[in-house]
């Protein structure tokens, strides 16, 4: 029978001697003779079926047992479940990189239009907002629900983001992207009178997802919408926001638009991203009258 030896081995099967060893060693191989003469191992072609048999098992990530028992023919019905579980969980893995990738694409657009957006404001000067009618597709999300003013003076968005950030990437690793939190204000201001009442009312902190239905916890349904929007660049707090708020309901109101009391607020650039306390960009929107959300 012909033999090889350990070089010849390890050039024809692009493994090294650490490998080769590895495997003897925890069973992979069956026993390497030695010649008597110089104590060489030397292989067979069988070793050679065996090595590249363990380094394709290796690589649909089977055990070193389930290895073990395809390359010596054990236990037939073992490996045949072995096998199914390994193409479930492949599946699994593909489906949930393809669910990585949409998303990832999504937030770089959705991101390289923002930038795009900053490039042409001087974040030190007054910004002149850019108002107009948006239509918003349908949006399944999980939530989170809290109460506060509208300036959230005690700051209890920041004690809900990791909250938010965990329930989401126990739903699906790929849902969150920091920038793509949504923020819901119900009753806070009124449109009609273009006025705030500075009380405590609800607030969501939401997350798009994948899949959100009644078997998930906290999923929640942001429904098709056509309403306003207007771009905010710079910080939310020191009724900066709120300005932006006011303007956009007195452009509405010009319009001849009657709008709901509540609205969505997506963050596009956050100090998150940034890491400049300064550089926000938040879009908001708020639906015309007859679009109904569950507070």
């Amino acid at each position: 029978m012909k033999s090889y030896s350990t070089n010849e081995v390890c050039q024809m099967c692009n493994v090294s001697r650490k490998q080769l060893r590895y495997y003897e060693e925890h069973g992979l191989l069956s026993p390497v003779p030695r010649n008597d003469a110089n104590n060489y191992r030397y292989y067979t072609q069988q070793h050679l079926c065996a090595i590249v048999a363990a380094k394709a098992l290796r690589n649909i990530d089977m055990s070193l047992a389930e290895m073990k028992d395809i390359i010596y023919g054990r236990n037939v019905e073992a490996i045949q479940r072995s096998i199914r579980k390994q193409m479930t969980a492949s599946r699994e893995a593909l489906e949930e990189s393809m669910i990585r990738y949409e998303q990832s694409t999504l937030e770089y657009t959705k991101l390289m239009e923002a930038i795009s957006v900053l490039k042409i404001h001087d974040l030190k000067a007054e910004t002149d907002h850019h108002y107009e009618v948006v239509d918003r597709p349908a949006q399944s999300v999980i939530s989170l629900r809290y109460r506060t003013d509208f300036e959230d003076a005690d700051g209890l968005d920041m004690d809900y983001l990791p909250m938010i950030q965990t329930k989401a990437q126990s739903v699906n690793a790929a849902s969150l992207s920091i920038s793509a939190l949504m923020y819901i204000t119900y009753d806070h201001f009124d449109s009609d009178s273009c006025s705030f009442n500075n009380q405590v009312h609800d607030f969501k902190i939401a997350v798009p997802v994948a899949d959100a239905g009644p078997h998930i916890q906290h999923c929640d349904h942001i429904p098709a919408f056509q309403g306003v929007s207007a771009i905010h660049i710079g910080s939310p707090k020191n009724e900066r926001l709120y300005q932006t708020y006011m303007d956009l309901l007195k452009w509405a109101k010009t319009q001849g638009y009657r709008l709901e009391n509540w609205s969505v607020e997506e963050w596009l650039i956050s100090p998150m991203i940034t890491n400049n306390s300064d550089l926000w960009m938040i879009r908001v929107m708020i639906p015309f009258r007859g679009t109904r959300i569950q507070a």
